[in-house]
């Protein structure tokens, strides 16, 4: 059953939580790193919708769609670990969460993903900015070669032109929420893989300098789980090779047509 927590926080008009819902995807049976970011949020007086994870070691999988041959394309394994699932299936459930609301906008985030000191102007320019992005991701790995399209006081926006990866925090639009919805129906990839495919979905992935979150301490112990990764022997993964440097090209050649178009913004 998913348990609902909400910080005591008014949603002023002049805070983003007034326009934009904070949804905190949290295993039940990881109470410990609930507390920890209970703790996080309340010092940074964010208010959040708790989202109890897809627990993949208990839940039913058998209505997890997953296609075999093209996760294997892209990370080189013969099909996701559970945990991998649950990972997946519990951004969805925020996704559905989300819509469920009449917020215009949405943080999902793990529980092992902390505020920074600049986390609410943070999200307040973003907001401020909001006809230019459809997602941001918050926190990410690999700095993606950013080009920055807008600047306002410390932020800059910026378009990435390599892959960038995490699924720890991201803020993203109803329409983003809706096109993830129907692009993850069926599981061909890790979900911070999915999340930033660009060139399939369309969405316009925007990133934002600094980031306004970090990880927590506890983000180096997992909940995934300790199953064998199931890595194929080198000579099978050279699919995944080809496959890395496709997309890698396509995210380049993506990022150039955006930049073609939005032109005129760069260096703002």
């Amino acid at each position: 059953m998913q348990q609902i927590t909400v910080n005591p926080f008014a949603e002023t008009a002049s805070s983003p939580w007034s326009q934009c819902g904070v949804f905190l995807i949290n295993l039940d049976r990881s109470p410990e790193r609930l507390q920890m970011a209970h703790q996080s949020l309340a010092a940074a007086q964010v208010p959040y919708q708790r989202i109890a994870g897809f627990d993949a070691s208990r839940e039913d999988l058998s209505l997890c769609r997953i296609d075999a041959k093209s996760f294997q394309k892209t990370h080189g394994r013969a099909q996701p670990r559970k945990g991998e699932i649950g990972c997946f299936q519990s951004h969805v459930r925020a996704m559905e969460a989300f819509l469920a609301t009449d917020k215009e906008t949405a943080i999902i985030m793990e529980d092992d993903a902390v505020p920074e000191p600049w986390f609410e102007s943070g999200v307040a320019q973003l907001l401020a900015w909001r006809q230019a992005w459809d997602i941001a991701p918050l926190f990410h790995f690999h700095s993606g070669g950013p080009i920055p399209l807008r600047k306002s006081g410390d932020f800059k926006l910026t378009i990435f032109l390599a892959h960038v990866s995490s699924s720890a925090a991201y803020i993203l639009n109803r329409k983003a929420a809706l096109k993830l919805l129907a692009h993850m129906s069926t599981q061909r990839a890790c979900v911070d893989h999915a999340l930033f495919e660009k060139y399939t979905h369309g969405l316009r992935l925007r990133g934002i300098s600094p980031m306004p979150m970090r990880l927590s301490s506890q983000a180096n112990i997992s909940t995934i789980g300790v199953e064998n990764s199931g890595k194929l022997p080198f000579f099978k993964r050279f699919p995944t090779f080809v496959h890395r440097s496709v997309s890698a090209l396509k995210i380049f050649g993506h990022a150039l047509t955006e930049l073609r178009r939005e032109g005129f913004q760069l260096g703002r």
